[in-house]
C-alpha cells in the first residue's frame, strides 16, 4: 500500500505543475517526518570496555552483569630450546552489582592449569586448582557531559583462595593476601574512545616472595565503526618490584581486541605481545570473555 500511495502522488505531480499549483512539500510527508524523528533520536553510548584496560564507568544502581574469561598465557624460560617452556590456562568469572549512582562492587573468582618447565630436576612441572579470589569496588568522583568523560577509582583486595606449591605442584596462587588500587579514566572523542587505567598491588602479610608491589599502566584507544563493533588498539606496562639483588621485572604489551556490544552482551577477543622485556619471562596472552547484563 505504502508503493502505490506513493506511485500515485508521483503521478500527480506534473498535472499539478502545469496548473501553477506547487507541488507538496517533502518534508510534510509521514514518511520524512517519520524519518526525522528517528534521526533526532540520540545515538546509543559507546562501549568503553576493552580487553585489558579498565574502564571508569559504574554499573547503575540495581543491576547486574556477569562476565566469564578465558585468558591463557605463556612465557619463556632463558635457555630453553623451545623458549616457550611455560604457559597458564586461567577461566575466571566475575559478578558486578551496582549498589549507587556512582558506585558498584566486583567479585571475581577462577580457576588455573599450569605447566612450567622444571627449574631443577625433580621440580614440580603442573598444578591446577582455583586462583586466588578479588573483591574490589569502583567509585565515580567525576562525569562530565561536555566533554564526554568519566573519572574513577577503584580498590581491592587478593584473598589467597588458590592452591599453594607443594612438592609434587606447582602454585595457581600467590599464597597471600594482597591490596591494590587504581585511578581509571574513560573518555569519548567523536566515535573514539579512550581509556586509561593506573594501578598498584602489593602483597600484605607474612612475605613469601621478594616481591614488594606491582605498578601496571594501561592506554587504550577504540574506534567505533558499527554500534555492534568497534576494534581497539592497547599499550599494556607492567613492573614488578623485587627486594635483594633480584632485578625489576618490566615488561610493554602491545594489545590488539574486538569488542562486539550487542544490547545486554558484550563479548571481546583480544590478544597481547611483548615488544619490550626486561628482566622477566614472558609471552603472547589472549582473552576471550562474554558479559551478560540485567
Amino acid at each position: 500500500m505504502r508503493i502505490i500511495l506513493t506511485i500515485a502522488i508521483l503521478s500527480l505531480l506534473p498535472a499539478q505543475a502545469l496548473a501553477g499549483v506547487a507541488p507538496p512539500d517533502p518534508a510534510t510527508w509521514p514518511d520524512a517526518a517519520l524519518e526525522t524523528r528517528f534521526s533526532q533520536e540520540a545515538p546509543p553510548p559507546l562501549e568503553h570496555g576493552k580487553a585489558f584496560t579498565g574502564d571508569a564507568t559504574p554499573v547503575e544502581p540495581g543491576r547486574v552483569e556477569v562476565e566469564i574469561a578465558y585468558a591463557p598465557s605463556w612465557w619463556a624460560t632463558a635457555g630453553a630450546v623451545d623458549r616457550l617452556s611455560g604457559d597458564q590456562h586461567q577461566v575466571a568469572a566475575s559478578v558486578t552489582v551496582g549498589l549507587l549512582p556512582d558506585v558498584d562492587a566486583r567479585i571475581v573468582v577462577g580457576w588455573a592449569l599450569v605447566h612450567a618447565a622444571p627449574a631443577v630436576p625433580g621440580a614440580p612441572v603442573h598444578g591446577e586448582g582455583l586462583a586466588d579470589t578479588t573483591l574490589a569496588a569502583r567509585w565515580r568522583f567525576l562525569s562530565l557531559a561536555a566533554p564526554s568523560l568519566d573519572l574513577a577509582v577503584s580498590v581491592g583486595v587478593t584473598l589467597p583462595t588458590g592452591t599453594t606449591a607443594a612438592p609434587d605442584r606447582l602454585a595457581t596462587g600467590r599464597g597471600g593476601f594482597g591490596v591494590g588500587g587504581s585511578l581509571l579514566a574513560s573518555a569519548d572523542l567523536g566515535r573514539f574512545t579512550l581509556g586509561t587505567e593506573v594501578g598498584f598491588s602489593a602483597p600484605v602479610g607474612p612475605r613469601t616472595s621478594n616481591d614488594v608491589g606491582l605498578l601496571v599502566c594501561n592506554a587504550a584507544v577504540g574506534y567505533q565503526v558499527l554500534p555492534w563493533l568497534q576494534p581497539e588498539v592497547e599499550l599494556n606496562y607492567q613492573h614488578e618490584i623485587e627486594l635483594g639483588e633480584e632485578r625489576d621485572e618490566r615488561v610493554l604489551w602491545a594489545t590488539v581486541a574486538l569488542v562486539v556490544p550487542v544490547d545486554a552482551v558484550r563479548l571481546v577477543a583480544g590478544a597481547r605481545f611483548p615488544v619490550w622485556v626486561r628482566d622477566a619471562e614472558v609471552g603472547p596472552m589472549v582473552t576471550a570473555a562474554a558479559k551478560i547484563a540485567f
